[in-house]
């Protein structure tokens, strides 16, 4: 176990257990991380985010030495993402009303005024062997990105900030299904 920063640890905890209880994650999916010279916090493989205790969390290392549990598998796309971007924190849940629009475009353009003020447009990347360069350069611009069939990574300067935008994902992407659910009636 890993001695994390008091104020590292509250924010894993608080975040992670809004995802699970806004159900943006199941039980044991997805994945947090903050960026911490040198390297990172991220979650283990396989935590339960809406239950996140000290246990829980790795330091990785730029050389991919890592301290604590076993880093989540998303741990080399997370390290992309700050190499490329200027992001402090990284969030991955599995949205589900996003996920079911990712199969039938390569980018939702949000509807609502809230998604298309904070989001404009959310691209959606094929599962491959260059996701993760292709996610990190997306991120560039983007606040949060789609995996086709799979969930959505989002940045921010904290982790709050990051939830933020892929909970305006999901609203947005829950206010596109009912759309096009009442013209199919």
């Amino acid at each position: 176990m890993v001695n994390v920063p008091a104020g590292v640890m509250r924010e894993f905890q608080e975040v992670g257990r809004d995802l699970y209880q806004l159900a943006l994650v199941t039980s044991h999916g997805g994945n947090l991380s903050v960026r911490e010279q040198p390297g990172m916090w991220i979650t283990g493989t396989g935590t339960m985010l809406g239950r996140l205790a000290e246990r829980h969390i790795s330091r990785v290392f730029p050389d991919g030495r890592s301290e604590g549990p076993q880093p989540s598998s998303d741990t080399v796309l997370h390290h992309t993402i700050y190499a490329v971007t200027g992001a402090n924190a990284v969030v991955h849940a599995h949205p589900r009303h996003a996920i079911a629009l990712s199969f039938e475009t390569d980018k939702f353009v949000p509807g609502d005024f809230e998604g298309q003020l904070h989001l404009t447009d959310v691209p959606v990347v094929a599962a491959g062997p260059r996701q993760s360069e292709q996610i990190a350069a997306l991120l560039e611009s983007r606040l949060v990105v789609l995996l086709r069939g799979h969930g959505a990574y989002a940045r921010g300067k904290t982790l709050w900030e990051a939830l933020h935008w892929l909970t305006a994902l999901e609203e947005s992407a829950q206010i596109e299904a009912i759309r096009r659910s009442r013209r199919q009636s």
